[in-house]
């Protein structure tokens, strides 16, 4: 960002420097006035720079206005707090600067080198695909060393016997034991005993005499050292390994679980020299064991070492620490299709919930904001650290997959109507409206906040003012509807002259420009905010509040990538029940199931089942341990069927259904998009004269 800011900030300069020199040429030319010290300020105008940059972190145009040759376009962006995953993820974003219409595959598929680094799921569909990555959980960007620290590291490596390029000849660097010397891509000279310097550079960074961003790399094919200690480069925490044995041993663990006590964290890991963090470059010189057991060669029967095993120099921490934010929400994702993975983690962002713990207060221009959230019953146990318990997004439904009378087809969802009165699914939407007290160009009147007169007022708009205050704002708690007036304001218009081309009434001395509601929209005001902004002008902001209940049309999605709408509401008798009288809160189609392999959600319905009849919360970290026979084993354990399917009773006349129904708590997440923000019908209006169909 410094980089960016630098390049705006000469781009604005030029452009003031030549906007005043242009202004001093003109004053020459015109012989007015001498050359003096104030005629020189009058030229300066340093709104170029301010306007420049508050224009490039307004719109996201990087040097210039957007379309031109050589600017940069959503360099800054507006953060999304849809959700409280998506404005984690959105912080984690990476772009790769190419055209999106480019037909070439190969920058968009995923490379061996992103291994840890960046996430293999999360990529949006369609034309930015494989080109917006996200960074993997435990990466972190360097952000290069203290200036000046190439010098330091040079004269590090000088102590430890590295020769310089103007000392030595050409002789000597072609000489098969010498090894050549990078610090950031510079060649800086030879060394002749590589290992030992390498072994020196490793433990100063393990003891953080040197820091433990620089990367240290060693090519013995190509036989040169390299050391990076450059900004942008992707690290990431592994453990280190010595004599097939971790460093990290059981007492530190346990500091670590009682580090409120023994302020013993990730710090301490690093200057015990536990952890070294590692970037592309130095990952690829190193074995890294996938799993603790790898570590352990199996032995022969006379506990003999096999005749080949592998010396690892490091170990994996998990390796679901490969995910990034939104594919961490996922449990079981190693049991998933690829694809799915990659559709949950772009609904995951649409899906309702707490997006942040203070948003009573907030001002957002648009928040939803689910009645009732609850934590998954299934958790991986990286969500944990994303916060995803505390400010959740979905409810455990429970999911029945069945026809039943088939409004669930083609990727619909048939929901219990009693389960929605009783508050299912229920949400709230925000929407803010603002306004200012802005003062007009060049002249001393300034608009105001009233209620608007008919009397002396032009453009009176269309819906009602009876709702505002005497002030000309809108009482909270008052419910609006359509193009109802929220925010009453005029602009005082200037006296009438001879050379208006239209003559206006004298009456009028003022023009209407008050703020309306939306007009597919109604609800109720829930806040109203006065203040003074930056320039000193009053500032408004009106929130409204509606409720928005599940309707059909409205559209679901598990964590799995099978999102649907809903297609029927059916009464609490009407729908199938079991021996002990549960009824489900969704019905899906089975169809939804084979053809896209998300076997992950089959495994969630069954842990969460478990995990109720328990009461402990399921663990569905991906590449654990556990596994389908071993839930299976605990359910039936608690009196069910092990494949976690139930006889089931028909609603409509109470015969035994013939299949036995595979039932279940699942986690299902409501997205944004509802039928009444969608719904759009007219009478009559604009049509194209070739089809007689509306234009719009």
């Amino acid at each position: 960002a410094g980089q960016l800011l630098v390049g705006l900030l000469r781009v604005c300069l030029r452009k003031m420097t030549k906007e005043m020199q242009k202004e001093m040429q003109k004053i020459i030319d015109s012989g007015r006035e001498p050359l003096n010290k104030n005629s020189i300020l009058c030229c300066v105008n340093a709104t170029h720079i301010s306007k420049g940059l508050s224009y490039a972190l307004a719109t996201g145009n990087w040097g210039g206005k957007g379309g031109q040759p050589g600017v940069r376009t959503g360099v800054s962006q507006v953060l999304n707090r849809l959700a409280y995953a998506s404005t984690l993820s959105h912080l984690r974003r990476i772009n790769t600067p190419i055209e999106r219409s480019g037909k070439l595959a190969k920058p968009r598929q995923l490379h061996n080198t992103q291994w840890g680094m960046l996430c293999p799921a999360e990529t949006p569909e369609g034309q930015a695909c494989g080109l917006v990555k996200n960074l993997a959980l435990m990466t972190m960007v360097s952000v290069g060393s203290k200036k000046g620290y190439g010098d330091q590291i040079r004269e590090f490596l000088e102590e430890w016997g590295t020769e310089n390029l103007e000392e030595i000849s050409a002789s000597v660097i072609a000489q098969p034991t010498t090894t050549k010397v990078f610090v950031d891509g510079c060649w800086i000279g030879i060394h002749r005993a590589p290992v030992t310097m390498i072994n020196a550079l490793y433990k100063c960074r393990r003891t953080r005499e040197i820091d433990y961003d620089v990367s240290i790399v060693r090519d013995i094919k190509d036989r040169e050292v390299r050391i990076f200690t450059d900004a942008g480069r992707c690290l990431r925490p592994i453990f280190i390994v010595e004599d097939n044995k971790l460093l990290i041993k059981q007492r530190h663990i346990k500091k670590l679980l009682d580090r409120q006590n023994t302020k013993y964290g990730w710090d301490s890991l690093l200057n015990d020299g536990l952890i070294d963090i590692m970037d592309v470059e130095e990952e690829d010189t190193c074995t890294i064991a996938m799993d603790f057991h790898d570590l352990r060669p199996k032995l022969g029967p006379n506990g003999e070492l096999p005749e080949s095993f592998t010396t690892y120099t490091h170990a994996e921490i998990h390796p679901s620490m490969i995910l990034g934010i939104c594919a961490s929400i996922i449990p079981f994702p190693d049991h998933n299709q690829s694809p799915r993975n990659t559709y949950q983690s772009a609904m995951g962002k649409q899906a309702m919930g707490a997006y942040c713990s203070n948003f009573m207060v907030r001002m957002d221009t648009t928040a939803h904001v689910l009645f009732y959230p609850q934590k998954p019953l299934a958790c991986p146990r990286a969500m944990k650290f994303l916060q995803f318990r505390d400010l959740p997004a979905g409810q455990n439904a429970v999911v029945a997959i069945a026809t039943y009378s088939g409004y669930n087809q083609e990727d619909s969802v048939m929901m219990s109507q009693a389960a929605i009165d009783r508050g299912l699914y229920r949400s709230i939407f925000y929407r803010s409206y603002r306004d200012e007290e802005r003062g007009q160009k060049g002249g001393t009147s300034k608009e105001k906040f009233e209620c608007p007169n008919p009397e002396n007022t032009v453009g009176m708009r269309k819906g009602a003012y009876d709702k505002l205050d005497m002030d000309g704002l809108i009482l909270p708690g008052s419910r609006v509807d359509g193009e109802d007036v929220i925010i009453g304001k005029t602009t005082p218009l200037p006296p009438p002259s001879e050379e208006d081309a239209q003559p206006r009434d004298k009456r009028y001395t003022k023009k209407d420009s008050s703020t309306c509601l939306r007009t597919n929209e109604a609800g109720i005001v829930d806040s109203v905010m006065v203040t003074h902004n930056a320039e000193d002008n009053r500032f408004v902001k009106v929130r409204i509040r509606s409720i928005r209940t599940p309707q059909i049309g409205d559209k679901f999605a598990s964590r799995h990538g099978q999102k649907g709408t809903c297609g029927l509401t059916y009464r609490q008798d009407e729908l199938p029940f079991t021996m002990q009288g549960i009824t489900p809160d969704i019905i899906i189609n089975p169809h939804a199931i084979p053809s896209r392999m998300t076997i992950g959600q089959l495994f969630e319905c069954v842990l969460g089942k478990v995990a109720c009849l328990n009461g402990y919360e399921g663990d569905a970290t991906p590449f654990g341990s556990m596994s389908v026979s071993d839930v299976a084993k605990l359910l039936h354990g608690s009196g069910y069927q092990r494949t976690g399917n139930e006889t089931m009773y028909s609603g409509h006349t109470g015969v035994r259904l013939d299949a036995p129904i595979f039932l279940g708590p699942t986690f299902y997440q409501r997205l944004k998009h509802m039928v009444d923000d969608k719904v759009h019908a007219r009478a009559r209006g604009p049509i194209t004269n070739l089809v007689r169909q509306p234009s719009e």
